[in-house]
């Protein structure tokens, strides 16, 4: 019998529950941050790519290349912690002439990333690629070695941008701010490689002679952030 007198009750106490929620006051801002900061690391996406008779050619070819490459840039003090070149595809190719399938050869290609604290060697280093015929410069990017500082940074200017404007409406229709009733965030991604997002990095202005090297002139970088919070709002009686 007490089982069936609970029920009731505990139903009773959901309608309340909800009932106050529905006459709750609530004022709802969202808070934004962002950081803007110069580029001090580029990234250097490469490739090499041969086709041979056989397997082991190509690897010998592209392997042959990749080696020849990474002692230039020994010689250039980069580090070989900055240096990532572990991968390798083979496969057979092949050439379609007249609905025939004709065996051409086995391609094999590796791909290698260097990063530059030193960004003034960015055109050393691509002049050296294809040197060694490392003819695949896929891309360059551009980061702050500091990005995690600056993340941060976005993250707290985001957090005291909605308070101060949830305090400024409040103040403005004569009541309180109260506790924080919900928030609301999804963190932006950061620029690299995979990880380079809130970043406005795609731009890279090239100018070019015959008489000097290329100059490569990135963008800013800028680090955003921002999250939905929602207050309780106090109105004086």
């Amino acid at each position: 019998m007490r089982n069936v007198l609970l029920l009731p009750l505990l139903f009773l106490s959901l309608s309340c529950q909800a009932h106050d929620e529905s006459d709750r006051r609530l004022i709802s801002t969202n808070g934004y941050g962002e950081i803007t900061v110069p580029a001090d690391t580029a990234i250097v996406d490469l490739s090499v790519r041969a086709t041979r008779k056989s397997g082991q050619e190509a690897k010998r070819d592209v392997d042959d290349r990749v080696n020849a490459f990474i002692d230039q840039l020994k010689t250039m003090s980069i580090s070989q912690d900055d240096l990532v070149a572990s991968s390798i595809r083979i496969y057979p190719r092949y050439e379609h002439t007249n609905s025939n399938r004709l065996f051409s050869g086995y391609e094999a290609v590796r791909r290698l990333t260097v990063t530059l604290k030193d960004m003034t060697q960015l055109t050393e280093v691509m002049d050296q690629a294809l040197a060694q015929r490392l003819e695949g410069i896929d891309n360059v990017r551009y980061e702050n070695s500091e990005m995690a500082k600056h993340i941060q940074a976005a993250h707290l200017l985001a957090i005291s941008d909605s308070k101060t404007k949830a305090e400024a409406l409040a103040k403005a229709y004569g009541a309180e701010l109260g506790p924080v009733v919900r928030i609301d965030y999804h963190r932006n991604t950061p620029p690299s490689g995979d990880m380079m997002k809130a970043s406005s990095m795609e731009t890279m202005m090239v100018r070019n002679s015959a008489a000097r090297p290329g100059t490569y002139l990135p963008d800013e970088i800028t680090y955003s952030d921002n999250l939905q919070v929602s207050f309780d709002l106090i109105i004086s009686p």
